[in-house]
C-alpha cells in the first residue's frame, strides 16, 4: 500500500510539474517565443537526462548548436556559448574517467585553462569571463574527443549530429529561398545571413564544417547532397576565410579520393548547385569590392594586417611578464580601440592567444591542436577549422567550433551500413 501511496504521489508530482511548465511556456509565448523554446529545450534535457543520463544532455547540446548558430540573430546572447559549455561537459562526464595514449592534451589543456582562468580572477566585465568560458569549453573538448573512451563512443553519435546539421542548413537555406532574414546588411555585397543578422564568421564556420562533414559520406549523392548544402550557404555568408578553408577541406577530398575521377563528378555537381544558387555572384561582389587590399600589410584582408601589427606591437610593448603569460582577457580590443578607433578581436587565434595569453598559453594551445590533429579524429573536418582560424578565428565562435570538433570525433570511423566513412 505504502509504495502505491508512494507511486501516486510521484504521479501527481509529474502532473503537477508539467502543468506549470505548460502555463510557464504559454505564458512566454506571448511575450517571447525564444524563451518559450528555450524553457521547452531546458525541460525536455532535464528529462532527457533523467531518463538517458549524460548522453541524454550531450547529444541532444550537440544537435542544438547549427540551429543556435542560424538562429543567433533571434537567440538570446551567448545561448550558444552556454549550451555547448554544456555539451562540453556533458560529453566529458559521459567518457570519464579519461585515459591517453600520450599525455600531450591533457597536459596542454591544464596550462591552456590556468593561464586563462587566471586572467579571468582579475577580469573586470563579462565578456572577459565569456572568452575564459570559451577557451575553457575548447580545452574541455579537446580531452573529451581525444580521450580513448571518446574516440569509441562519439561515432555512435554521428547520426543524429549529421540530420540535425542537414536539416538547420536546409531551413537557413529555405529561409533565404523565401526571401526571409538579413540581406546585404553587412558586407553590402549581397550576401545573405537568414537570422543570423548579428554577423557571418559564425555562420560561415558552421556552414564550412557541415560542407566538410559531407565529404566523409561514403554515397556519392549524401556526400554532394550535403557538401552542396553547406558551401552554399558559406559562399552566400560572404566570409572569404570559410572559403579558404572549403578549398583546404576538397583539396584533401581529392588526395583522399581513391577514385580521382568520381570525386571530380561530385566536385563538378557541386560547382553547378554553387552557380545556379547565384553563391558565386555573392564571392566575386566581396573579391571586388577591395581590389588593391594586398597592395600593403595593413590592408591585407579587409584591414587584418592593421589589426595584427596593432595587438602584436601593444604586447611587445607590455614587458617580460606579458611575453610569458598575455596581456589578459579581450585586451586585444581595448588595443584595436585605442589605435583604430574600433573595438576589434584578433581575427586570428594565433595572434589572439599569444597576445592574451603570452608565449605559455600559444605553446599549450597550439600542444591542444598537435594533440587533436594526432589523435585519429578526421583530418577533413579539423584541418578546414585550423585554417579558419589563422586567417579569422574560431575561438571566438565557440558553438561552431564545439559542434566541429564532435564530427571531427564521429566521423573518424568508416561505417557503410550508415553511410559514412
Amino acid at each position: 500500500m505504502r509504495e502505491v501511496a508512494l507511486e501516486r504521489r510521484s504521479g501527481a508530482a509529474i502532473v503537477l510539474a508539467a502543468a506549470l511548465a505548460a502555463v510557464l511556456t504559454g505564458m512566454l509565448v506571448s511575450r517571447s517565443p525564444v524563451l518559450a523554446v528555450l524553457v521547452v529545450g531546458v525541460v525536455g534535457m532535464s528529462v532527457a537526462a533523467a531518463r538517458f543520463g549524460a548522453a541524454g544532455v550531450a547529444v541532444p547540446a550537440f544537435a542544438a548548436l547549427p540551429w543556435l548558430v542560424i538562429l543567433e540573430g533571434v537567440a538570446p546572447g551567448q545561448l550558444g556559448t552556454l549550451t555547448a559549455a554544456v555539451a562540453a561537459g556533458a560529453l566529458l562526464y559521459l567518457v570519464f574517467p579519461l585515459s591517453f595514449e600520450s599525455p600531450l592534451v591533457p597536459l596542454a589543456a591544464g596550462i591552456f585553462v590556468t593561464i586563462s582562468l587566471a586572467h579571468a580572477i582579475f577580469a573586470t566585465d563579462s565578456e572577459q569571463l565569456i572568452q575564459a568560458a570559451k577557451y575553457t569549453t575548447f580545452a574541455a573538448m579537446a580531452l573529451a574527443v581525444t580521450s580513448s573512451r571518446g574516440r569509441e563512443l562519439l561515432p555512435s553519435f554521428r547520426l543524429p549530429m549529421l540530420a540535425s546539421c542537414a536539416a538547420a542548413m536546409s531551413f537557413h537555406l529555405g529561409v533565404i529561398a523565401a526571401g526571409y532574414g538579413a540581406a546585404n546588411t553587412y558586407y553590402g555585397a549581397g550576401e545573405r545571413l537568414g537570422f543570423a543578422a548579428a554577423g557571418p564568421h559564425a555562420l560561415a564556420l558552421m556552414s564550412m564544417i557541415v560542407a566538410a562533414a559531407g565529404l566523409t559520406l561514403l554515397r556519392p549523392q549524401l556526400k554532394a547532397g550535403l557538401f552542396a548544402l553547406g558551401a552554399v550557404a558559406t559562399a552566400l555568408s560572404g566570409v572569404r576565410s570559410a572559403l579558404f578553408g572549403l578549398a583546404v577541406a576538397l583539396l584533401i577530398f581529392f588526395l583522399q579520393s581513391r577514385n580521382k575521377g568520381r570525386a571530380l563528378m561530385v566536385l563538378g555537381a557541386i560547382a553547378i548547385v554553387a552557380v545556379a544558387t547565384g553563391a558565386l555572384d555573392v564571392l566575386t561582389a566581396r573579391f571586388a569590392e577591395h581590389p588593391n587590399e594586398f597592395s600593403s600589410f595593413a590592408t591585407a584582408g579587409s584591414g587584418r594586417g592593421a589589426i595584427w601589427s596593432v595587438a602584436l606591437n601593444a604586447w611587445d610593448s607590455a614587458g617580460p611578464w606579458a611575453w610569458l603569460f598575455g596581456t589578459g582577457l579581450r585586451s586585444i580590443v581595448g588595443f584595436e580601440l585605442a589605435s583604430l578607433g574600433h573595438a576589434l578581436i584578433g581575427h586570428s587565434d594565433i595572434v589572439e592567444v599569444l597576445v592574451q595569453l603570452g608565449v605559455v598559453g600559444f605553446a599549450a594551445w597550439l600542444c591542444l591542436w598537435v594533440g587533436l590533429l594526432r589523435a585519429n579524429l578526421r583530418s577533413l573536418v579539423l584541418l578546414p577549422i585550423v585554417a579558419f582560424g589563422v586567417v579569422n578565428g574560431s575561438l571566438e565562435y565557440v558553438a561552431p567550433l564545439t559542434a566541429g570538433l564532435f564530427l571531427a570525433g564521429a566521423c573518424s570511423e568508416p561505417s557503410p551500413q550508415e553511410g559514412v566513412s
